[in-house]
């Protein structure tokens, strides 16, 4: 009831952790939002991609509190989602790394090699 009258897209947050969970929300949500932690990697997150999309449904790449690491990975999927929230690292004072970083509102990725991580000394 929500999805059909908002005006905003309604996303499966915690609903659609996993691919076999997009048949089961198809219709009740706008789109789903895919955390890499959660989904349990890049290449079920690459699967939930082309199945959302298949499905026309809106995607979000999110984020729990983590590492450069795993928000570096995240951001890989920025160009293919329609949303991104990508802040997680921010939110830690001890991140040993140094990945991806928000740039007035954008995400820019690194010219570094693989996800563009390096370790901090």
């Amino acid at each position: 009831w929500l999805t059909e009258r908002s005006p905003l897209p309604i996303l499966a947050d915690e609903s659609c952790q996993r691919l076999s969970d997009i048949p089961k929300i198809k219709g009740a949500y706008s789109g789903i939002v895919i955390k890499l932690m959660k989904c349990t990697g890049l290449r079920e997150a690459l699967k939930m991609v082309s199945t959302a999309r298949a499905c026309g449904m809106k995607i979000m790449i999110g984020c729990m509190i983590e590492s450069s690491v795993g928000i570096s990975a995240a951001a890989q999927f920025s160009p293919l989602v329609d949303y991104a929230d990508l802040d997680g690292n921010v939110l830690i004072t001890n991140d040993p790394f140094d990945g991806v970083r928000s740039l007035d509102g954008t995400i820019p990725l690194s010219d570094r090699p693989g996800i563009g991580v390096t370790k901090l000394n």
